[in-house]
């Protein structure tokens, strides 16, 4: 009996790391510049190759310049740090199931935004 229940609390530990590792798969790394911050909606709207993207940025999202504060740290910003024109890196999930391969037909939340302060070209 004990060999069973053993049994049973593996097989659910296993599906429980196979659902979490299919979540994985639906975060997608966007990088692009910010072309539009909507501070009533708390969005930002990113300009890349492949069109226009609006990303929901949620209280629990993890805002930071990489290498901005002394000797190179980070430091933790929040919904005001991002601009117009500031080049970012998004990681995002979708809020919905997707419904074809296009980024611009899902609704999607940031999970992580970050911007670069070191090096910069000029």
């Amino acid at each position: 009996m004990k060999t069973l229940k053993r049994f049973g609390k593996v097989a659910i530990l296993a599906s429980l790391l196979a659902s979490n590792a299919a979540m994985a798969d639906w975060d997608f790394d966007i990088a692009g510049q910010i072309s539009a911050v909507d501070n009533a909606n708390k969005t930002i709207t990113l300009a890349s190759p492949s069109g226009q993207l609006v990303i929901k940025v949620l209280p629990y999202t993890k805002i930071k310049g990489d290498d901005c504060g002394p000797l190179g740290s980070d430091i933790y910003g929040s919904f005001k740090d991002l601009a117009v024109g500031k080049f970012v890196e998004v990681e995002a999930i979708p809020n919905n199931a997707p419904t074809s391969n296009s980024l611009q037909d899902m609704q999607l939340s940031a999970k992580e935004i970050e911007w670069k302060c070191h090096p910069r070209a000029y």
